[in-house]
């Protein structure tokens, strides 16, 4: 079997759907009208997004009991994401660096 054929036999096998394939196009479509307000001053920036990014681990559990979201609205736009995005990031890695010893260690030792 050449590799189309198994590619072709593999998406028949997990048939999709007619619908999804007509509903994600029209939803990429409907979320390209959104649009957000005009910058204002004194709205959070770059190094607010620096900020925001780490601590929206912390914001984000804390966003359960509070009234208080991870992310400023309205912000500065490109900036203001672009630190949020990168120190979230950050975040993220220096994360899963520290659980993933002490995971391995819990599947390894046969407990």
């Amino acid at each position: 079997m050449t590799r189309i054929s198994v590619f072709c036999s593999r998406i028949e096998a997990h048939r999709v759907p007619a619908r999804l394939l007509f509903a994600a196009p029209l939803v990429a479509v409907l979320t390209a009208c959104a649009t957000q307000p005009t910058a204002q001053q004194h709205v959070p920036g770059f190094a607010a997004g620096l900020f925001h990014g780490l601590i929206a681990l912390i914001a984000l559990v804390a966003s359960l009991y509070f009234p208080i979201r991870i992310y400023a609205f309205p912000n500065s736009g490109f900036w203001y994401d672009a630190g949020f995005v990168l120190v979230f990031a950050l975040n993220i890695v220096l994360v899963s660096l520290w659980l993933l010893p002490k995971l391995g260690g819990m599947f390894t030792r046969g407990h």
